[in-house]
């Protein structure tokens, strides 16, 4: 006959690991939330700071990773389809953007043509335009018909340092600003010869 003392000591101490698996659990569960929401407050900061600070690093998962390049890069989804890179597979990503515009109105004396047109008589000029960031050359041509400008030489030239550096964050005492003993916080500066320069540095979440 089987006791009931045992069966009931049995129970006590199935119950008693099914408690301490479930704290276990939650308590796993707690923590993975609590690094979850950090990870993704710091995201969302960065989100915020890059159109001013130039800089963006981000830690995703790769569901995040594969919604960034499909809903919000497509050419570079296909790039990766065709060089045959699935997104899975990708550990960190670093996308650049530059944009560069020059507005300086230059001019080419190019009136030594004058004659030629005038008088219908083939002839050829070499030209170019060179600035800081930029040289571009060409050659001006006349046939005998058409006047021609032709560009055969483009290039461009920037060097772009992004750091990533702490600071003091900035707090009032007695309303004067300081960074003096402010909390450290996450910044960068981007440095561009030319143009301006967006970069933003995406790792897969370990």
């Amino acid at each position: 006959m089987i006791n009931p003392t045992v069966i009931l000591q049995n129970l006590k101490t199935i119950g008693l690991v099914l408690l301490a698996l479930a704290a276990v659990w939650f308590y796993k569960d707690y923590k993975y939330q609590l690094s979850e929401n950090t990870r993704q407050t710091e995201n969302n900061s960065q989100i915020r700071k890059f159109d001013s600070l130039r800089f963006s690093s981000q830690v995703l998962s790769t569901d995040e990773i594969n919604d960034q390049i499909i809903y919000n890069d497509p050419e570079l989804k296909k790039k990766l389809d065709a060089a045959n890179i699935k997104i899975s597979r990708i550990e960190s990503l670093v996308s650049q953007t530059l944009k560069y515009r020059d507005t300086t109105k230059r001019e080419t004396d190019v009136s030594g043509m004058i004659d030629a047109i005038k008088n219908s008589i083939p002839k050829q000029q070499s030209w170019s335009d060179t600035t800081k960031c930029m040289t571009i050359k060409g050659i001006a041509s006349y046939d005998g018909q058409k006047l021609i400008i032709e560009v055969n030489d483009r290039q461009f030239n920037n060097k772009s340092d992004a750091v990533a550096y702490w600071e003091r964050r900035q707090w009032s005492f007695l309303g004067i600003k300081t960074r003096l003993f402010g909390k450290k916080q996450f910044t960068s500066k981007v440095f561009d010869e030319c143009g301006e320069t967006r970069t933003m540095k995406i790792e897969k979440k370990k």
